[in-house]
């Protein structure tokens, strides 16, 4: 001990009063709280510095920070500053020239949370700000203030790679963040959707707006649906692309007004009636076909309201039984959804109505009326023309066959079936070429004759007729024709003479 120089004595004295100061300071520290149950603040505040000069950031202190992205190349330095600290101070200037340059501007944070407070002091050209937190909070505070920290950074990144374009703005209209389907929108689509906007809406409430955005060739490219949000510091916005959305409502629009005009030309009466049983839709012709005015059938009767008019107006059959009326009315329904109800109305005016009720989807039914009194007309008309010549044929005694071309037997008269021995309704339907050959050369043989016939039908088109006589027992004689009538249809003809005709036919001629 009597080797220490003064010097070392000195550096142990500084040594034990740093030890000292330092006790002092943990004792203090451990020490009891104050009466209002806080520990006394030792560690005082925290700030950081940000230096601007003419908007631009030339220094600060904070490690780590690093100014948001801009919206476009014009934005300043101070207005990314500006955008990141909005939220918590939204008073904070446009421009750093709005600034009072006499004297300093105090906010304080409008968050709740921390009490924080940002100083603006200008001096010249530059504007020194600090932002200063007064109280550090404790570490379970700060645990909590991390998570919940890193569950909105797995948030932002969900919203930030979602497919809907997002944005963020002030109550200004400027933007605080927009996301990467944002980022990406074209320019002028973004700044026409964001104009676009409209009145805000209040905090907590939303309005939807569809927003068509038209290409430089003059036709609407994209459509929108934008969801603008109100909250208490601005608006969020979000789009939604409804591009096909809209040109399926389009292509339906259109299909509808080309179904409908084409329901508008129809001949034929339609109403369609819905799963309620009441009418939802019909046509023109309708108004036409059965005298019910307009009015009545816009004002969507019932299904028993609608035939009880038709049946008023004798636009149907009057129904047997008025008792079983409804009951015959839900019949007729429950068949037409089978898709199995057709009938044919002949009405005291004359005309006959052909009514078919067929199934539609969701339980609709729809009932087509048409007009077939005139094809009905003509059919009768044809038929009695059809009765009248087979009833001609049917006189002679000549055995009349045409074959179509297809070697099909297509009619005979009764002589024909009388000549060959059979019975025309239970033998010559459906016969053919070779059937009616048979059965000739079985009534008539002939070896050397009936195979050429049929040969002579069978090559197609005769260019000459074929006549032959077929000499029969007893005197008697057949005369055989062979014709062809154009489009491949051939007309056979068998006439039987006995001899005591011929013997007068022949006198009659010499």
């Amino acid at each position: 001990m009597a080797d220490l120089t003064w010097a070392d004595g000195l550096f142990l004295a500084s040594l034990t009063l740093v030890v000292c100061i330092v006790a002092l300071l943990v004792l203090g520290m451990a020490g009891p709280r104050s009466a209002g149950g806080q520990r006394p603040d030792l560690t005082g505040s925290c700030s950081n510095h940000f230096l601007f000069r003419d908007e631009r950031l030339i220094d600060h202190d904070a490690s780590g920070f690093s100014l948001p992205d801009p919206d476009d190349t014009a934005q300043t330095d101070w207005a990314r500053f500006r955008a990141w600290l909005t939220f918590r101070f939204p008073d904070l200037p446009v421009r750093l020239a709005d600034l009072d340059p006499d004297r300093a501007t105090s906010l304080h944070s409008q968050s709740g949370d921390i009490a924080t407070r940002l100083d603006l002091c200008p001096s010249r050209r530059t504007v020194h700000v600090t932002l200063t937190d007064t109280a550090q909070p404790e570490p379970a505070i700060i645990h909590e203030r991390l998570r919940l920290c890193q569950s909105l950074q797995d948030q932002s990144a969900a919203l930030f790679h979602a497919p809907c374009p997002v944005w963020i703005r002030d109550k200004a209209g400027e933007t605080l963040w927009q996301n990467e389907a944002g980022e990406a929108m074209n320019p002028d689509h973004r700044a026409e959707m964001l104009r676009a906007a409209g009145q805000p809406p209040a905090p907590g409430d939303t309005v939807t707006e569809r927003i068509s955005l038209v290409g430089d060739n003059g036709r609407t490219e994209t459509s929108y649906d934008l969801r603008v949000t109100g909250t208490d510091r601005g608006l969020v916005l979000c789009a939604t692309d409804v591009t096909r959305i809209v040109r399926a409502e389009t292509a339906r629009r259109d299909f509808v007004q080309t179904l409908s005009r084409t329901f508008a030309s129809l001949t034929v009466g339609l109403t369609v009636f819905d799963r309620d049983r009441t009418l939802a839709l019909f046509n023109p012709a309708m108004i036409d076909l059965t005298g019910l005015a307009p009015e009545f059938l816009s004002s969507r009767p019932g299904l028993i309201s609608f035939f009880d008019a038709l049946r008023d107006r004798q636009v149907m059959p009057e129904p047997r039984n008025y008792g079983n009326w409804r009951s015959q009315i839900n019949d007729m329904v429950r068949t037409a959804r089978g898709g199995l109800y057709q009938e044919v109305w002949s009405l005291t005016t004359g005309q006959i109505y052909r009514v078919t009720g067929r199934p539609h989807p969701d339980g609709d039914v729809a009932f087509v009326f048409e007009d077939i009194s005139v094809e009905i007309s003509t059919m009768r008309r044809h038929r009695a023309q059809i009765d009248l010549r087979q009833s001609v044929l049917d006189r002679l005694t000549q055995g009349i066959a045409v074959l179509s071309g297809e070697g099909r037997l297509m009619f005979c008269n009764t002589a024909f079936g009388i000549l060959l021995g059979i019975d025309p309704d239970s033998h010559l339907a459906g016969m053919g070429l070779h059937d009616v050959i048979a059965a000739c050369h079985a009534r008539y043989p002939d070896a050397g004759l009936w195979p050429g016939i049929e040969h002579g039908i069978a090559q197609g088109p005769l260019g000459a007729p074929i006549a032959r006589t077929l000499d029969l027992p007893g005197d008697a004689r057949l005369d055989l024709q062979v014709i062809s009538l154009g489009r491949g249809h051939t007309m056979l003809t068998l006439a039987q003479h006995q001899a005591g005709h011929l013997h007068l036919a022949s006198l009659k001629t010499g």
